[in-house]
Formats: structure tokens, C-alpha cells, sequence
């Protein structure tokens, strides 16, 4: 009896001992779940933290390279000669070895702009600056002028009308509407879902005019390449659109006889032969030798270029574009700057 029972207790010391190392194999393997799951997600925030890491620096850089290529910008703009005319063939306008793809650090920027040529409608892509005297300055410009360049974008005339004396009743000191019915002031605001009033001052950025009365975002994105709120309000017929000439009341052939006088003799504008004027008074003489001008187009010429031509400019668009090598981040800036370096606007998109 006592053989049996020493044999029983062995056989449970040794169930026992099985089951304890087993109980501790258990928890050593769930050990190892436990620290290998940590590990995952330990190693899954150190990327994280990593990545977000190298955004802000690749960030930092491509600030760096933008704010560089502004730098450029001025420094091109200064290195033209002094002169009483600007033009599209300026290298300030379109110089790819001054502003495509130049090398700086460890990425390059570019300076571009989209050009529509004016004769074939074609679009392309330029590199350089954009001056904003070619544009229509919403500070300074009559109801006249604004009513036309709506009207030339397929909007009636009351329409055309009611979004001119919007935008004149916003910038304007008053609180009187410059025409009875469309037009808006500080009561018509007011009301709106969410009031706030006219501005009874200039417009500080072009943005702004989305506040006015009747403009939406695709009126906006209709009229925003031809409209400014910088320079003297004066327009330089070396650089101005079609659109732009027309809204100051010149006529179809009228422009079309300034168009074909500045593009030369190949047609094309930007190129060696482009003709320049170069000087307000001489509009009328220059283009007269390139073509004939009949008595009413001298006289209407003659008005428009006296109350609204000059045929220089001050003032720069200057988009930037900047990549890193072997990267496909991007950051783009978005200025204007005038002739002295002064930066006036700055937007990081």
C-alpha cells in the first residue's frame, strides 16, 4: 500500500511539473505576442513621427527655394535698363534661362505664367513675369469701364451694369447707391445670412471682390486674369489683352490694328521684330505708319489713350513653382512685387 501511494505522488509531482512548465510556456509565448505587438506599433509611430518629420523639413526646403526664386525675380527686373516702355519681349516677360528649371540646392524652381496668344487663341506656358499694368485696376476705374469688361466675359447689360456699381458702391466712401435698383450698399449686407458691410474703401486683396454684390466664384474665375488692384489705374498698351483694350472703349478693328502693330511682321508676339510704342503720345503716330486710321478711330484713340494709356509698368505677378530632386512634393508662391523689390502680396497656396 505505501509502494502505491509513493507511486501515485509521483505521478502527480510529475503531472504537476508538466503542467507548470507548460503554464510557462503559455506565458512566454504570450510575453512574446505581447512585446512583438508593441514592437509593431512602437515601430508604426516612430514612422509616423518620422514621415511627418521629413514633411516639414522637405516643407522648410521648398519654402526656401521659392522665397529664392522671388529673389531671382527682383533681381531680373532690376537688371533692365531704365526705359520709358515696357514690353512681352523684355526678358522680365519671357526668359526660359533666367526662370525654367533653375538648380538650387537640392531641388530648382521655375517662374511661368499661361500666355494665350492673342491672334491664334493658343495657350502655352512662359517663363517670367506677368506685369499687372496689362489689367484693369477695380481701385481706380470707372462704372464705364467695368460695365464693358462684364459685358465683353457674355453678361447682358443689366447684369453688367448691376456687378460695374456693385463693385464701385463697395470701394466708394459713400452710402449712396450709384444707380437705383442692383446695386448695393451697407443694407443690402446687412441682411445677409451672415452680415457684415461694404468696405467704403479700396480693395486690399483682388479675393475680395467675391464679397461684392452678384459676383460668384465662376464670375471671378471669368474676369480674375484681367482685373488688378495695383498701379495708377492707367493701362500699358505694350502689354494689354484684347479683352482689356475693348473694356476701355476701343473698338474691334482698333485693337486688332495694336495687336498685329505689336506682334511685327512674323505675327507672333514676344519675338525680335515687335514693334514698341514708347510713349503715350506717339500711340497714335506709330500705329498710323503700320496702317490706316480713319478720322473716327484717330478721334477715339486719341481720347481713350489720353484718359487711360501708358506704355510702362511697375508692378509684377510673380509665380513660382519649386521641387525637390527625386521628389514628387511641390510648393508654390504666388506674389507681386514692384519694380524696386518691394513685395506687395504674398500667398503660399
Amino acid at each position: 500500500m505505501a509502494l502505491k501511494s509513493g507511486s501515485l505522488l509521483r505521478q502527480l509531482t510529475f503531472r504537476l511539473a508538466d503542467n507548470s512548465r507548460a503554464s510557462i510556456l503559455i506565458i512566454a509565448l504570450w510575453s512574446i505576442c505581447l512585446l512583438a505587438t508593441f514592437s509593431v506599433v512602437l515601430g508604426y509611430q516612430v514612422r509616423q513621427k518620422l514621415t511627418l518629420v521629413n514633411r516639414l523639413d522637405e516643407k522648410d526646403r521648398l519654402h526656401f527655394i521659392v522665397e529664392a526664386a522671388i529673389k531671382r525675380a527682383v533681381v531680373e527686373l532690376k537688371k533692365e535698363p531704365e526705359k520709358a516702355y515696357d514690353i512681352l519681349k523684355d526678358t522680365w516677360s519671357n526668359n526660359i534661362s533666367a526662370f525654367k528649371e533653375i538648380d538650387i540646392g537640392d531641388g530648382k524652381f521655375s517662374i511661368l505664367y499661361d500666355y494665350i496668344d492673342e491672334q491664334s487663341g493658343i495657350q502655352e506656358t512662359r517663363y517670367g513675369l506677368l506685369d499687372e499694368e496689362r489689367k484693369l485696376n477695380i481701385n481706380k476705374l470707372d462704372a464705364t469701364v467695368l460695365r464693358r469688361l462684364f459685358h465683353i466675359f457674355g453678361f447682358d447689360e443689366i447684369d453688367s451694369q448691376e456687378l460695374a456699381a456693385s463693385i464701385i458702391d463697395w470701394r466708394d466712401s459713400d452710402s449712396e447707391l450709384s444707380i437705383p435698383i442692383g446695386s448695393a450698399e451697407d443694407s443690402y449686407y446687412r441682411n445677409l445670412q451672415y452680415p457684415y458691410e461694404a468696405k467704403d474703401a479700396e480693395f486690399e486683396v483682388l479675393d475680395e471682390v467675391l464679397l461684392v454684390k452678384g459676383m460668384t466664384q465662376d464670375i471671378f474665375e471669368k474676369i480674375k486674369d484681367y482685373i488688378t488692384i495695383y498701379g495708377s489705374g492707367k493701362v500699358n498698351i505694350n502689354t494689354a489683352s484684347k479683352p482689356v483694350l475693348l473694356a476701355l472703349g476701343l473698338d474691334d478693328d482698333i485693337v486688332d490694328k495694336i495687336l498685329s502693330f505689336r506682334a511685327g511682321e512674323d505675327g507672333i508676339i514676344a519675338t525680335s521684330d515687335d514693334n514698341i510704342f514708347d510713349a503715350a503720345s506717339n500711340i497714335i503716330p506709330k500705329l498710323s505708319q503700320s496702317c490706316h486710321l480713319s478720322d473716327s478711330e484717330v478721334a477715339k484713340l486719341s481720347v481713350v489713350a489720353d484718359q487711360y494709356l501708358i506704355t510702362n509698368s511697375n508692378n509684377f505677378m510673380v509665380k513660382a513653382v519649386a521641387k525637390l530632386n527625386n521628389r514628387k512634393n511641390t510648393a508654390e508662391l504666388i506674389c507681386v512685387v514692384n519694380r524696386s523689390g518691394k513685395v506687395l502680396y504674398w500667398k503660399e497656396p
